[in-house]
């Protein structure tokens, strides 16, 4: 979502030292600066959930941060055209709260592959707050037109296996939607077997050329299994 900063020219540099305080977020070229000098400042302690939930200088500094960093990958108006997850779908507790921080501080580094760089002592917590605060209020709108969204038990499962970062049900993310797969293996006898292991030691070129890390690093064999079955019988 969010790439290195890499350059300022001096007088640039300058106006930044002496402008209100900022956090430098992710663009098609070059990051643009995100004002947080009118949030509430939140100290060294990341906050365990959304401080800024429903405050209306929070989303319009999210969604003035979003669209002008974010939504080359994750789309306009948080609607996801595929290259990355659609973020309205992400719950709005403080589990997942948590979730999207640590992802935005840590990125998706996996394997030596760079899915999303890592932006811990590049963004302040403010300034991640403020975007996930706008994205509430993408997740609110995809409710109001769709029902509420619910995860089954198995959805809530590949959620906590981190698959859900790359995949979507019905829908190609990052990788594959569940139901592309389904079709692809609905003739191969084998497909448990070679999708289990594939899943487990990762890999690439079935899909495209973005490889998928090695989940047996972090999910159990047996998580793997039934993530496998569910899949092939449908992702029902």
């Amino acid at each position: 979502m969010i790439a290195i900063f890499r350059s300022l020219t001096a007088a640039t540099a300058l106006v930044a030292v002496l402008a209100a305080p900022l956090a430098f977020a992710h663009g098609d070229v070059v990051p643009q600066a995100v004002d947080i000098s009118t949030l509430k400042p939140l100290g060294a302690e990341k906050a365990k959930s959304n401080p800024y939930r429903g405050e209306k200088e929070a989303i319009r500094i999210g969604s003035s941060a979003y669209n002008q960093n974010c939504a080359r990958c994750h789309g306009l108006d948080a609607i996801s055209g595929g290259i990355a997850p659609d973020l309205r779908k992400l719950d709005l507790d403080p589990d997942t709260d948590q979730y999207f921080l640590e992802s935005v501080y840590r990125g998706k580094v996996r394997n030596g592959n760079v899915y999303m760089p890592p932006f811990e002592g590049i963004l302040p917590q403010e300034a991640i707050w403020a975007l996930r605060s706008y994205l509430d209020t993408r997740h609110d709108a995809l409710v109001a037109a769709e029902g509420v969204v619910q995860l089954s038990d198995m959805e809530q499962l590949a959620k906590k296996s981190g698959c859900l970062s790359c995949h979507a049900v019905d829908a190609r993310g990052v990788g594959p939607g569940y139901r592309e797969v389904t079709a692809k293996y609905a003739k191969d006898k084998n497909a448990e077997k070679k999708l289990v292991a594939k899943v487990t030691k990762g890999g690439m070129g079935t899909w495209g050329k973005i490889p998928m890390p090695p989940m047996g690093e972090s999910v159990s064999n047996d998580d793997i299994k039934t993530l496998v079955k569910w899949v092939l019988d449908g992702a029902k």
